[in-house]
């Protein structure tokens, strides 16, 4: 199942449980996935991050034209957009898997 037809079952299950400030939000991820899938792109997780940047970028702005209120509601649709995107690597995890690559490869330093 994609990430697009899990936020649409998503969308239905708000709906059916009267949640309307959940199913505003995820609508608003199903139209950004629909746009990336329409302009041919395709990558649902460059989308997610995309959108939840921007959440997190217009909570600061405001915040700094003290808006707490509006900036919650952007923090809140960002957690949401998180909960969808796949969980990152550490930068320990990364270094050992990269280390791990190397050692089977026999690669050199360069």
């Amino acid at each position: 199942m994609s990430i697009l037809e899990q936020v649409q079952d998503d969308v239905k299950t708000a709906m059916k449980a009267g949640e309307k400030d959940r199913v505003g939000q995820l609508r608003m991820v199903v139209a950004a996935l629909q746009a990336e899938a329409k302009e041919g792109k395709g990558d649902e997780v460059a989308a997610l991050q995309r959108e939840r940047k921007r959440r997190l970028d217009a909570a600061e702005a405001y915040r700094d034209g003290n808006r707490g209120e509006a900036a919650a509601t952007e923090e809140a649709e960002a957690k949401l957009i998180e909960a969808y995107l796949p969980e990152q690597l550490s930068d320990d995890e990364l270094s050992e898997l990269v280390a791990t690559a190397v050692e089977e490869t026999g690669a050199s330093e360069q």
